[in-house]
């Protein structure tokens, strides 16, 4: 006779908790690089198109690029644009704090930089 083998139902509960915990923190944690990816795109597209421009109509761009993409971690103040020598640098650093259960939050440190005339 052949001893039985297979998943007994505690094993079974056991790795359904732990895929359940995975797809619960993957599904909060989506969001906050949706939102850095977009935060990166503006960034890009603000340095390719608004490069010359002063630092007040970049931020202007910034606000209705932040509108559309529904960016709201990074506010156009938050924005650091350094001009120099024909150059514009823009880069933005910021934290996301994502609640998973009751007092455990994951912390993200999020920093992202567009420079006129990279290929980056």
């Amino acid at each position: 006779m052949r001893k039985q083998s297979g998943l007994s139902f505690v094993g079974f509960i056991m790795i359904a908790i732990l895929v359940a915990l995975a797809a619960i923190t993957f599904f909060k944690v989506v969001p906050a690089y949706v939102e850095y990816f977009s935060v990166k795109s503006t960034l890009k597209t603000l340095v390719r198109e608004h490069a010359a421009e002063p630092p007040s109509a970049i931020r202007e761009s910034y606000v209705r690029h932040a509108n559309i993409s529904n960016i709201q971690s990074v506010k156009a103040q938050d924005l650091v644009i350094v001009q120099t020598g024909g150059r514009t640098t823009i880069s933005a650093s910021y934290e996301q704090v994502v609640p998973l259960v009751a007092n455990v939050s994951l912390l993200f440190d999020f920093e992202t930089q567009a420079v006129s005339g990279s290929s980056e």
